[in-house]
């Protein structure tokens, strides 16, 4: 008979939905699957039933997920009490309490008999969003102690370890998820305690990859974003601030029937590690070339959509160079167009994007908020109107240069 089970994937925050598609697509062979997620929380919950905890082990490890940064099987799931959450110990004692009662061995099937020592675990907590006075390094400590009970032969190791017990509690708005508890008294501002164990996958943070610079994207991100711009066969996508090419790499190895170009101002990012990355990668539908953003060596009107991560506006001289990269990419783009970029100065491209010229150039499809490593960044999409930079100044050269024929004649 097969066994319900709650999967929790951790994705990109601001892309759980098409994260959640993603996954769908790629677990195309799970049974009665069921998704949940809400926006902004880096999380996506899978309910589906499976014929063996092995089973699905080996399936999701056999498959390739890029769009998130891990998975976990959740043995226990419970609403804590306010009055446990407000104190320190009794948040302690709650948590503890709650690993020894959750069903270990429904999802670890490991023999709690078994005198082996080579097998390990160690314990994570993660708070994700809210704020607590315990520490998550002596939460963790509870729920080892706690986990202990069920496997008394296993011994506890910070690296290398056989098994990493997950726990983590966190605040959520999705209806559907709010109703699976069953518990009355659940809504959007319920602390849940989540317990299980996390499914070992490939490190995702050096796919693709054999250079990585100060500024460079997650590939899990990247991948996201390559989704989102959701580019078809035939097309050219350019990334104007490419740096060691993770987006147009990524990009390149979903989309195999798109062409993708990086453009880098910096030599040695480019020659170097962008080049190195694309040749360890062995892509075909990819290149690289040196340019400035400020002056892209590109013919108006020829490519079809811009994905970019501009944290290299935030690094250097933003004000100026704002307006510059924004009319750059008008010129370039086709009629139909759309740029997809990523930012972290809100405040600042809200302020370019209000210029009276760049509301004829743009139109603000959506702007939306995501997390990248910590800090909050802002995804907008604009899609180009008619009226052009490079007309109007074709025109005002025209002018004057007849202008200038009439004085003379």
């Amino acid at each position: 008979m097969p066994q319900k089970i709650h999967v929790l994937f951790h994705v990109p925050e601001g892309f759980e939905s098409v994260a959640s598609k993603d996954i769908e697509a790629t677990l195309a062979d799970i049974q009665q699957p069921t998704y949940s997620h809400a926006p902004k929380t880096g999380r996506v919950h899978l309910f589906c039933a499976a014929d063996s905890i092995d089973t699905f082990k080996q399936y999701i490890q056999s498959v390739q997920l890029l769009s998130i940064y891990s998975v976990m099987l959740v043995a226990s799931e419970s609403v804590m009490p306010a009055d446990a959450f407000a104190e320190v110990q009794p948040t302690y004692d709650y948590i503890s309490n709650q690993t020894k009662k959750a069903p270990w061995y429904s999802i670890i099937s490991e023999d709690p008999q078994n005198q082996n020592t080579a097998i390990s675990f160690r314990a994570t907590f993660k708070k994700e969003q809210i704020k607590h006075k315990a520490p998550s390094q002596q939460i963790a400590g509870y729920v080892g102690f706690a986990f202990s009970n069920f496997f008394k032969h296993w011994k506890v190791k910070m690296t290398g370890f056989t098994y990493e017990i997950v726990s983590l509690w966190f605040q959520t708005s999705d209806v559907a998820y709010l109703n699976h508890l069953g518990d009355p008294s659940a809504n959007d501002q319920s602390v849940i305690l989540i317990l299980g164990v996390d499914i070992p996958l490939q490190n995702q943070n050096q796919r693709n990859r054999v250079f990585v610079g100060r500024t460079s994207l997650n590939p899990c991100i990247a991948y996201c974003l390559a989704l989102v711009a959701d580019p078809k066969p035939g097309q050219v996508i350019l990334d104007m601030c490419c740096g060691t090419g993770t987006i147009p790499i990524e990009g390149a190895s979903r989309f195999k029937n798109v062409f993708w170009l990086g453009s880098e101002v910096t030599v040695k990012t480019l020659a170097e590690k962008a080049l190195g990355n694309v040749v360890h990668c062995q892509l075909k539908n990819v290149d690289l070339l040196l340019g400035d953003g400020r002056k892209l060596c590109f013919r108006d009107s020829f490519i079809d959509s811009i994905v970019s991560d501009s944290l290299v506006l935030i690094v250097y001289n933003t004000i100026k160079l704002y307006p510059k990269f924004v009319k750059q990419m008008h010129r370039i783009l086709k009629p139909d167009g759309k740029a997809y970029i990523v930012t972290q100065g809100h405040k600042l491209m809200n302020r370019v994007l209000h210029y009276d010229w760049c509301q004829k150039l743009w139109s603000v499809d959506e702007i939306l908020p995501i997390g990248i490593g910590g800090l909050d960044a802002y995804l907008y999409t604009l899609s180009k109107n008619g009226s052009t930079v490079a007309t109007t100044t074709a025109a005002a050269t025209t002018t004057s240069t007849t202008s200038t024929s009439m004085k003379k004649a």
